[in-house]
């Protein structure tokens, strides 16, 4: 039945960054949204739940931010939680025999703010450091229109192409990307990945700052409820869609899982890919060219494991592993009972998803041993690993002949969501993007809602042309 009260200018399907971005930009403006969203917090894939055994909140996995996405950090401003960003300018690097490289920059302007601390990395042969160093000015060199011609090749050719030794590989460009992008260098699209070093190590001293919540991740969204409210909006959770009604070339209405059917004037679907697929009906798929390809995105996991140690085994605040299965160790430090929590992170988990969570949880220790000496033979006091089967989706060379835009054929459906044509990977800056770009779409403002870049340095403009 039609829910005669809950007719909406925007119906948004979906609660996490995407929709929360497009949200936040509509009520401002003075429209009145209602978001739909199946679980009962906001926030979606990026948030956090509560451990059974403990009733702590627990990320599902560690989400960081850098300097340069100006789109997410613009949202937390308008969520009041940019102070909830802890910032960190130091960088810790460590290889298969425990030896810890600090990656920080100087006083010197873009490019060279990072060069003479990477030039004193001992993880590193000086051939490997002179590879990287010709790689780099060769991504700088590119600019935005080159890499763009690398779409359709994968970093892995572009890495053979430029000569870079598997040392360097391994240690820097792999290590960077596969974090960054959640895929394989040879299976993730070139361009995404000379975006990442052009836009976060390149262009700007600042932006390749690391910024880490000091709340959990759920935390950082609990305001954009009451302002959707405040504003005369709804937010329905626990509240599922079923699927869209589709008519005389529009959406009608939205058919939820309780039987209710709410209408708008725009409907703006953030949820993932798949999710989308099953909301539109056959027609929709031939009236929208935008919704054809939906079945053809891949997926790549991640895998996320918190552990507790009975005493303090790392001092550092975080540590990227060069030579390991286990890329990231965040220090989410220590509880009442001195026991130190820990974070492992491992970004295309292809080939480990599949393991059980005691071999995973073997895996992980046995990689911290090698870079923890305090760990020692100690073994975890608990622990939780946390897979994400479709953490996002797969960054495949030519991916973006697939991505659509907001808008389409049907002129009040808009398309949001990092796997849409944001111009970024999928990352959270991706999905805040795509947010932004649907409220403008709505709004009759195309792009005018995004946050510009950070400023190029004048040396990077220089070098760059």
């Amino acid at each position: 039945m039609t829910d005669t009260n809950t007719h909406s200018d925007t119906l948004i399907i979906g609660g996490g960054l995407a929709g929360i971005a497009t949200a936040l930009r509509l009520v401002e403006s003075g429209q009145k949204v209602t978001v739909v969203e199946t679980r009962k917090r906001l926030g979606g894939r990026a948030t956090s739940f509560e451990d059974p055994t403990t009733d702590d909140l627990l990320d599902n996995c560690q989400h960081v931010l850098l300097r340069c996405c100006t789109n997410l950090i613009d949202l937390y401003q308008r969520l009041g939680m940019a102070n909830q960003i802890q910032w960190h300018k130091t960088f810790y690097f460590c290889n298969n025999t425990g030896h810890i490289d600090v990656m920080q920059s100087d006083d010197l302007p873009a490019p060279t703010h990072l060069t003479s601390s990477m030039m004193g990395f001992k993880g590193m042969s000086w051939s490997e450091k002179f590879a990287i160093s010709k790689g780099m000015l060769a991504v700088m060199k590119l600019g935005i229109e080159g890499r763009k011609k690398w779409h359709h090749r994968s970093f892995a050719d572009w890495l053979k192409e430029h000569k870079q030794p598997a040392g360097a590989i391994q240690k820097f460009w792999a290590c960077v990307t596969i974090s960054a992008l959640n895929e394989q260098p040879q299976n993730m699209a070139a361009d995404y990945a000379l975006q990442v070093f052009q836009e976060a190590f390149c262009a700007n001293s600042d932006a390749y700052q690391m910024g880490l919540p000091l709340v959990p991740l759920v935390k950082l969204y609990d305001s954009a409820q009451e302002k959707i409210e405040k504003s005369g909006g709804q937010v329905r959770l626990r509240t599922s869609a079923h699927k869209l009604l589709f008519e005389d070339g529009k959406i009608t209405g939205l058919k939820t899982g309780d039987g209710n059917i709410l209408t708008a004037d725009h409907y703006v679907c953030t949820v993932p890919f798949d999710r989308c697929a099953k909301l539109c009906n056959d027609a929709m798929l031939k009236a929208d060219s935008r919704l054809k390809p939906l079945g053809q995105f891949g997926v790549s996991p991640i895998i996320g494991i918190h552990i507790w140690f009975s005493h303090v085994v790392m001092n550092l605040p975080h540590m990227a592993l060069t030579q390991s299965p286990l890329h990231w160790i965040f220090n989410k430090d220590t509880d009442g009972a001195g026991w130190q929590h820990l974070h492992g992170v491992i970004s295309a988990a292809d080939d480990l998803v599949s393991l059980s969570a005691d071999q995973i949880k073997d895996m992980v220790v046995e990689e911290m041993r090698k870079v923890l000496p305090k760990v020692g033979t100690l073994e975890p006091v608990q622990y939780r690993v946390v897979k994400e089967k479709r953490a996002t989706f797969r960054l495949s060379p030519g991916i973006d002949d697939i991505r659509p835009g907001p808008t389409g054929a049907i002129d009040n459906l808009i398309l949001a969501g990092d796997w849409t044509d944001s111009g970024w990977p999928a990352t959270m800056e991706g999905a805040a993007r795509s947010g932004y770009r649907a409220a403008g779409a709505i709004l009759n403002q195309g792009d005018n809602l995004l946050i510009p870049n950070l400023p190029d340095d004048l040396l990077y403009e220089f070098i760059t042309g």
